[in-house]
């Protein structure tokens, strides 16, 4: 009997489709504003080139400036990306040397975030920074508690810490939180006060954000310098006064009550790991030797060992050899063998972006003040408002940096005003330190939109945010911020002997 012939094959089933992620919230318009800002970014460029023509600095420059603006505030390009067309562009348009132009991408400062993010990924690979934030959240009782502790929490990380790497450890133990209250303006609050509170720690110390070092820098390259301890002398209190006024805004503008939390589990205690350890000593490493010379100089200012601290153990020295002993210090043991607090596949996960992103702000500063580009504008700025004291120029770039920092990222905002603060006020023959300092912590001031700063666009990726909440809060947020930055520097700055 012969066989019976085989089946048919069964048809192939279709392919079933593929199963899309959800898009994150305003994502559709981020990815308009970068398809808008690559063709505006040259638009500007050749702007900018027209009605610089004729002056004494090259057209170029404005034009090079005009589309790393454009192109930072909408992403048309990664950030350091564009930093390297614009190091490119300075040699091809004769505005600077090769050596010039990438010769700011080995800038000292650049060193101090090396060092302080290799603290930083260490923090994060041993959980350190969760066992922070999980701390100062037990202890709150109340709403209006838990906002507290959250926002100083997110205030201290990013004290040693950039304030987006700070949000992005805090935020995974808030979100939970913010969901499970069921009250989506408390939760609104609770994650702008995770963004909002690093934000403002940043201004705490050089290390805290961009342009913090962008300000420091500028003051260098003009003979003046400005230690660790006196600018923590500055941006502490004033980061603290707005922490507090931060807690009230939201406090009042989205109705945080004074409601009882409800009693949540108790949290696994785990032991204290020998990587956690390691960087608890790189971090005190760290401040030892940022205050060093300070304290040398109170107590022996005359020696010769004060001499040789503040000339050699720099900010970025310190920095970078606190981070480097991590791979030294002991992180305890991985699949059975031991292993260092930092390894080298997990150093360079550090942000190099934002490394390189500071570099192209550094050579657009130098050569606007090498070319004469930003005494002309602050000239022309004193011009047109009439400022002619040391706290009028203060509060006018002060104000300008608030607001660009709205539409850019603060680091490009900082990029253009901190030349320009410093000449505009030699310019009205006032002292360079509290103007420079008025726009370099204003650029970090921008509270009302999610473009204005890393914390921001974090907060509002969440989808527990809206852009109507960020800027009602945000908007009463930078008054509060341009009055304690003005009336901050102008109690503080006599008082440490910068103005």
């Amino acid at each position: 009997m012969p066989p019976e012939p085989p089946e048919p094959p069964e048809p192939p089933e279709p392919d079933a489709p593929a199963l899309r992620p959800e898009p994150l919230p305003g994502e559709g318009f981020e990815r308009g504003m970068r398809r808008i800002g690559l063709y505006a970014g040259p638009i500007a460029a050749a702007l900018a080139y027209w009605a610089s023509r004729g002056g004494k600095a090259p057209a170029e420059l404005p034009a090079l400036m005009a589309l790393a603006v454009v192109w930072w505030m909408t992403e048309a390009l990664p950030a350091a990306v564009v930093s390297l067309v614009v190091a490119c562009g300075t040699v091809l348009t004769g505005v600077a040397t090769a050596k010039v132009a990438f010769g700011a991408f080995g800038y000292p400062l650049l060193f101090l975030f090396v060092g302080s993010f290799f603290i930083a990924e260490a923090m994060k690979a041993h959980g350190l920074g969760e066992r922070l934030a999980a701390t100062m959240t037990s202890v709150a009782r109340t709403r209006r508690g838990l906002l507290a502790a959250v926002a100083v929490g997110a205030f201290a990380l990013s004290l040693l810490m950039s304030n987006s790497a700070s949000t992005a450890i805090i935020l995974p133990v808030v979100i939970p939180i913010a969901v499970a209250s069921g009250d989506r303006r408390f939760g609104a609050a609770l994650i702008l006060s995770v963004a909002w509170g690093a934000s403002v720690g940043g201004i705490g110390t050089p290390v805290g954000t961009p342009p913090n070092l962008i300000g420091l820098g500028e003051l260098r390259r003009r003979g003046l310098d400005l230690d660790f301890l006196h600018w923590m002398a500055v941006g502490v209190p004033l980061g603290l006064i707005m922490l507090a006024g931060m807690i009230a805004v939201l406090w009042a503008l989205l109705g945080v009550r004074q409601d009882s939390l409800p009693e949540a589990p108790a949290a696994r205690r785990r032991p204290w790991s020998t990587g956690e350890r390691s960087v608890v000593i790189a971090v005190a490493l760290a401040m030892i030797g940022w205050l060093l010379p300070t304290f040398l100089t109170l107590l022996a200012p005359d020696t010769a060992a004060t001499h040789w601290v503040k000339e050699h153990l720099r900010e970025e020295v310190v920095a970078v050899l606190a981070g480097c002993s991590l791979f030294v210090l002991p992180g305890g043991r991985a699949g059975g063998a031991p292993r260092p607090a930092l390894t080298w596949p997990e150093a360079v996960r550090i942000d190099w972006g934002v490394i390189m992103l500071f570099a192209g702000g550094v050579l657009l500063g130098d050569l606007a003040r090498t070319t004469g580009l930003s005494a002309q504008w602050g000239r022309a700025l004193v011009d047109a408002t009439g400022a002619s004291s040391t706290w009028s120029v203060t509060a006018l770039v002060t104000g300008v940096s608030i607001l660009l920092s709205e539409a850019t990222s603060n680091t490009a905002t900082a990029t253009l005003m901190v030349p320009i603060a410093a000449d505009l006020a030699i310019a009205a023959h006032g002292a360079p330190f509290p103007a420079v300092l008025g726009a370099t912590l204003g650029s970090s001031f921008g509270f009302m939109l999610p473009i204005s700063t890393g914390p921001n666009a974090m907060a509002y990726s969440t989808g527990r945010v809206t852009v109507g909440q960020m800027v009602k809060a945000g908007v009463v947020f930078d008054v509060v911020g341009f009055v304690v930055i003005v009336g901050g520097l102008r109690v503080l700055c006599p008082l440490l002997g910068l103005a």
